[in-house]
């Protein structure tokens, strides 16, 4: 989860229900190749869901971040909050 290619991705997961792979993508302006990679890094560890489907006769991939992912990735950044809150004490 440290890796700041995968924060990006938890941090843009965080503040939507799911996504199409196409759009995170494009916000993270992330190669296919490295989105699929760290994608597949976050599936893993359970941090993130892939559901692929048809759509209108094209493929379509959905990502959404789990639920215990969503937990995981919460009390990470309240972990680091007092990380830097200690630092400035």
């Amino acid at each position: 989860m440290h890796s700041p290619t995968r924060l990006a991705i938890l941090g843009a997961l965080r503040h939507v229900q799911q996504i199409n792979f196409a759009d995170l993508q494009n916000s993270l302006e992330l190669s296919t190749a490295e989105l699929s990679r760290q994608l597949g890094i976050l599936e893993k560890e359970s941090l993130v869901e892939i559901a692929k489907f048809r759509e209108r006769r094209h493929a379509v991939t959905r990502v959404r971040l789990s639920p215990s992912g969503r937990e995981r990735f919460q009390e990470y950044l309240e972990e680091l909050r007092k990380v830097v809150q200690a630092e400035f004490e």
